[in-house]
């Protein structure tokens, strides 16, 4: 949502001419080509959403959700608009400097106030938890590799559940990069692949760089126990190495790269646009929509899905459009598995009515029915009395 004022929006619907549904002298097809060329899908009722269709609806509603420095740069671009026109006199009414020069204002306040991110690119992650009680640590082993080393444990076969720990890590670099060895596995090129970008700056290439030498750490280990026997290791030493290579582990997958995470969200958003109202909700009953998904390998991954979840549920808005909040509930349903009964309940506490007063929440207990159907344990006597009442 952008920061313009009130007295900011009365300055711009003056100066663009926007009482009769217009904008100064565009067009719909020119008014959208103008903004495609500043990468603004204007007409995106899902982005922008309310209003209505005229141009001048359409500027609204991205002045209410646009992002300040998107709204700035159509300022900015705007103004250059009025500018080339009342050059060459093909402007059909006044515009004086002073209202440029307080769009321009306007503009220049919003780009300063909220300056573009000079840091790394969106790409989230997820760390397993750890927690600390007065001496003693307690470290989440990430499930890939406790799930793959827990009948050793239960067996106290520690050789073999560390050994087994290393293999996980080892197999995640080569499925990455193409190699297991560090010192390949960690070239500049495969940065994206490992971490979602390349490195922003000295100090994320120190970190980048201590991934890799934790890796070389890992591997010489390894290495010395490969040219033994398989004999007993010392309870705490084993843990120790386990949750080194658990760590090892999260650092290399934790992270979902922008291009992931737009494919998914772009395969989703446009198989809710497929359906029509009425359709879409006898197809989303169950989770039958799920089958007609074709979803990229990576989501097989529950770090992935993890760290989707946590994402989604971040940015979860029923507050814009039925249909965005559709999106929402659909998105979750990708990543079911992850979710936990206190995600659910967080759900049921989000805001649900928009600023002109109207609830555009949609599908909730569609969506409650899926979980308690897939993963009953997720439902918690609150969300059970909605689907009740549903």
């Amino acid at each position: 949502m952008s920061s313009l004022s009130v007295a900011d929006k009365v300055l711009l619907e003056a100066a663009l001419g926007m009482s009769g549904g217009y904008v100064l002298d565009f067009s719909n097809d020119s008014f959208a080509a103008f903004f495609h060329d500043l990468d603004v899908d204007i007409y995106d009722n899902e982005r922008y959403p309310g209003f209505g269709d005229s141009k001048a609806n359409r500027l609204r509603a991205l002045w209410r959700s646009g992002a300040d420095q998107e709204v700035a740069a159509s300022i900015r671009a705007l103004n250059d608009y009025i500018e080339a026109k009342r050059s060459t006199g093909f402007l059909s009414y006044e515009v004086t400097d002073e209202s440029m020069a307080r769009m321009r204002a306007v503009a220049d306040r919003l780009a300063s106030e909220n300056p573009a991110d000079d840091k790394a690119p969106t790409s989230v992650s997820f760390t397993t938890e750890a927690t600390v009680k007065d001496n003693k640590i307690q470290i989440e082993i990430h499930e890939d590799i406790y799930s793959h080393i827990k009948r050793y444990l239960a067996t106290e076969d520690y050789f073999h559940a560390v050994e087994e720990a290393y293999k996980v890590v080892r197999e995640a670099l080569r499925e990455k990069t193409g190699s297991e060895k560090a010192t390949d596995a960690f070239k500049p090129e495969n940065q994206p692949a490992l971490f979602g970008h390349a490195p922003i700056g000295p100090a994320e290439k120190d970190f980048f760089d201590g991934v890799k030498y934790l890796n070389m750490a890992i591997q010489f280990l390894r290495n010395e126990k490969s040219h033994t026997l398989a004999t007993s290791i010392e309870r705490n030493l084993a843990l120790h190495y386990i949750s080194l290579a658990s760590l090892s582990y999260d650092l290399i997958t934790r992270y979902v790269s922008d291009e992931l995470i737009e494919k998914v969200e772009t395969l989703i958003t446009e198989e809710r646009r497929s359906y029509s109202a009425t359709r879409f909700y006898p197809a989303f009953e169950g989770g039958q929509w799920l089958s007609r998904l074709n979803l990229p390998a990576e989501l097989s991954s529950p770090s992935v899905r993890r760290v989707l979840k946590e994402k989604w549920l971040s940015e979860a808005d029923f507050t814009r459009s039925y249909d965005h909040s559709n999106i929402v509930l659909m998105r979750l349903e990708v990543v079911a598995d992850a979710l936990s009964k206190d995600d659910v309940d967080a759900l049921l506490d989000l805001p649900t009515v928009d600023s002109n007063g109207y609830s555009q929440e949609a599908g909730t207990e569609l969506f409650l029915a899926y979980m308690k159907q897939e993963y009953p344990e997720t439902i918690s006597d609150r969300a059970e009395a909605r689907i009740a009442t549903g």
